[in-house]
């Protein structure tokens, strides 16, 4: 294959991974420099301090010194004026103060990195002699009221406020750091827009791109396939699907193309799988008819039995008087006889009971029942019998498993599957007993090592009254019963064997929830 949908629904993807990673990445960088240019103007405008303001501050010093006072005035209009201009100086410097205090304060509050390269190295020492100056100025502001003194402070005031002007002006203004950084936000701002532009474009094309790929790769392929399946579903058997992708569209219409091939194989299989489904309805009519047969026949014995059983009993009792008086060889033949009868009919009376259990079924109510702990009842109860010493069963599910059904019915379904295993084991052998947990049902799996059973045997053996136990023994309906719980509950059970001498295998399949015994049926 040239290549596969999934390589290249993978190129694709990669190919718009990388342009919303562009996108995004141009995105990030924009906001990052739009937040920096806010960052900045909101410390310009409302954290850095103003140098003209403090220029302007210091420059009002001036005002009050620059208006002279006419000596040819009165004396007292002369100090009138000289007061009002010391209290406008006062006032000023006053101003003055407040800048110089303010400008000190936002300095101090700005972040480092706002005076690398030695800005704030140059800033402090101006403030520190600006301040020094200020107090000189307040020191010597008073002696303005003094007419006298006036002529030599007014030159000393003025030289201390032009050096204040001088220091304001050589202090560095945090604006001009905002200008570069907006001249940079707007060259980061013109490379973010090329790059959204450039793969907006980009993108749109890989788009159509994929849209043109997907509809030939994809869609189109499974617009075939839709229409062969119709055409199929039909029962057109001869129309094949012809795709030349490449890819798993054209393995897929080659494994549809197969498919509808073998139905055209199994199509024909039909007819012999009725004929078989027919005859098995056939044969459950029969063993239907068979088991209302044997029940009336085994009500009809019963009792007969009970009559000869109650005899043999009332019997026995009697011969205990008389028993003294006969010979004792004949009393030993008489009691033999005796235990002959009451056996054969306790037997007989057993083989009804399985006739009638058979013919009618047994209901009981479903609860749920913890399966595993069953089978452990099972295992225990059958070696404590003597005749299948030496035989091992291996079950060790430490975990319960509970399912809705009858625990009584599901548990002689064990009882018989057990006990039919160990009596085709020699001793020595070992029954292995699995439960395995699914969804919606439980499967429980009976090994053995026996004497295994012929393709004859393994398809008669739910058949009622067949049996191939060792020694003739068995009335042949133990596994016709338990098939018949277990199709009662919904479930399967289902025997495999490799050939005689290969042992046995018997599979119990139950639904976890409780069915209805008309549905089962």
């Amino acid at each position: 294959m040239n290549g596969t949908i999934k390589r290249k629904l993978v190129f694709g993807l990669v190919l718009v991974l990388c342009l919303s990673a562009t996108m995004t990445a141009s995105g990030i960088v924009g906001l990052v420099s739009y937040k920096n240019v806010i960052f900045n103007l909101d410390l310009g405008l409302n954290v850095a301090p103003h140098k003209t303001e403090l220029i302007q501050a210091v420059g009002d010093l001036f005002v009050p010194l620059r208006v002279p006072i006419d000596r040819k005035l009165a004396p007292a209009k002369r100090q009138q004026i000289a007061n009002r201009q010391q209290q406008e100086f006062e006032a000023a410097l006053k101003k003055a103060v407040a800048a110089h205090d303010n400008f000190w304060r936002r300095t101090e509050n700005l972040p480092a990195a706002e005076f690398i390269s030695g800005r704030r190295a140059v800033t402090q020492p101006i403030l520190n002699g600006m301040a020094l100056r200020l107090k000189e100025i307040q020191h010597y502001q008073p002696l303005l009221r003094q007419l006298d003194k006036r002529d030599s402070i007014e030159p000393v005031l003025s030289h201390a406020i032009a050096y204040l002007v001088t220091d304001a002006n050589q202090l560095p203004d945090p604006a001009a750091g905002l200008r570069r950084e907006l001249e940079h936000a707007r060259g980061v701002y013109r490379t973010t827009w090329t790059i959204l532009i450039t793969t907006s474009i980009v993108g749109l094309l890989m788009f159509l791109g994929l849209i043109f790929t997907g509809y030939t790769a994809i869609f189109s392929p499974l617009k075939k396939l839709h229409s062969g399946a119709i055409r199929v579903a039909r029962g057109d058997f001869d129309y094949r699907v012809d795709i030349n992708t490449k890819d798993e569209m054209s393995e897929l219409a080659d494994a549809f193309n197969k498919m509808t091939a073998r139905f055209q194989e199994t199509k024909f299989g039909l007819d012999d799988q009725v004929r078989q489904r027919v005859a098995q309805l056939v044969r459950s009519e029969r063993l239907a008819g068979v088991g209302f047969l044997a029940a009336g026949v085994a009500h009809e014995i019963n009792n007969p039995l009970s009559a000869i059983q109650m005899a043999a009993d009332s019997l026995q009792d009697r011969v205990g008087a008389v028993e003294r008086a006969m010979d004792p060889a004949d009393a030993t033949v008489v009691k033999q006889y005796f235990h002959l009868i009451q056996n054969e009919a306790d037997r007989c009376r057993q083989i009804t009971s399985k006739l009638l259990d058979f013919a009618r079924g047994q209901d009981g109510t479903r609860s749920r029942t913890d399966v595993s702990s069953l089978i452990f009842e099972v295992r225990d109860m059958i070696q404590l019998l003597s005749k299948h010493r030496g035989k091992q069963i291996l079950y060790d599910r430490n975990e319960p498993c509970y399912l809705e059904i009858n625990g009584a019915e599901i548990k002689q379904v064990f009882l018989n599957l057990v006990a039919n295993a160990l009596e085709s084991m020699d001793p020595g052998g070992t029954l292995s007993i699995g439960l395995f947990e699914q969804t919606d049902q439980v499967t429980i799996i009976f090994h053995d090592d026996g004497c295994g059973m012929t393709p004859e045997v393994r398809d008669n053996l739910f058949q009622p009254f067949f049996t191939q136990r060792r020694g003739g023994q068995g009335t042949g309906l133990g596994l016709s019963i338990s098939n018949r719980i277990v199709h009662d509950h919904g479930g399967t059970l289902e025997a495999k064997s490799d050939g005689p001498g290969s042992g046995s295998t018997f599979l119990v399949r139950l639904p976890r929830r409780a069915q209805s015994q008309g549905a089962a049926a």
